[in-house]
């Protein structure tokens, strides 16, 4: 899944538009959605991020498993506020989660990850943040590809076929990936001791697609929402 992901955000039509621009676009109604409360505001944009997937032509079914996974998980944990607030306040905290599933996933699959710290890279004060997260992105492959071999293995020899059997190898998976992982990274902290690395990751220079045009109609959006989040407050 990760890998076709990262791949995915790599073939995409809005892979090379500037990071700035599909950050202003995506992260940020997030954040101002935060303090909208009318439950048609929210499924209009939840609509507009939905034309916006279908038009550039996203993997819907990845589009479909991060939006409802994300609603799902927010409505199983406000169960408890239907008593407190009401059901139209769940009913809305399940919207923005929606919102906040669509807009994520199209910001991940139009945004390489080299793309976001090469961009961020070029800020001293960021520098080594942007190493870390490179190191962490290997990691995390490591950790993926980790768990497919493991779940292959025990799925092929029978290990899930049960509920209890499920819950057993479940657990014999989680503390065998973390055992193989720590001895991955061994091999390659030695790989790159072995190259002589600094603490520095050099990265290509990429030529993004920056317009103004694109720039100040994701900012009159932008202050749309501030204004409705103000006025219907």
């Amino acid at each position: 899944m990760l890998k076709l992901v990262i791949a995915l955000s790599k073939r995409n039509k809005l892979t090379y538009i500037h990071p700035l621009e599909k950050i202003f676009m995506t992260i940020l109604p997030i954040i101002i959605m935060g303090f909208i409360y009318n439950p048609m505001v929210i499924f209009g944009n939840i609509m507009i991020f939905f034309l916006m997937h279908i038009i550039i032509k996203n993997n819907m079914k990845i589009v479909a498993n991060f939006a409802f996974k994300i609603a799902a998980f927010a409505a199983f944990s406000s169960l408890t506020f239907i008593f407190d607030y009401g059901l139209k306040y769940v009913y809305v905290i399940i919207l923005k989660c929606l919102f906040s599933g669509l807009s994520l996933s199209f910001f991940t699959l139009t945004t390489p990850i080299e793309h976001i710290l090469y961009y961020f890279s070029k800020n001293k004060w960021l520098t080594d943040i942007c190493d870390i997260a490179k190191s962490m992105e290997r990691f995390l492959m490591i950790l993926d590809d980790e768990y497919n071999i493991m779940h292959n293995a025990m799925k092929s020899r029978g290990g899930f076929d049960g509920f209890s059997s499920k819950i057993k190898s479940t657990g014999k998976i989680a503390a065998l990936l973390f055992v193989n992982t720590m001895e991955r990274w061994k091999n390659i902290k030695d790989g790159l001791d072995s190259r002589c690395y600094r603490g520095y990751t050099p990265y290509i220079a990429i030529d993004f697609n920056f317009s103004y045009k694109r720039f100040i109609f994701i900012c009159i959006y932008n202050f749309i929402l501030i204004f409705l989040a103000i006025y219907l407050k």
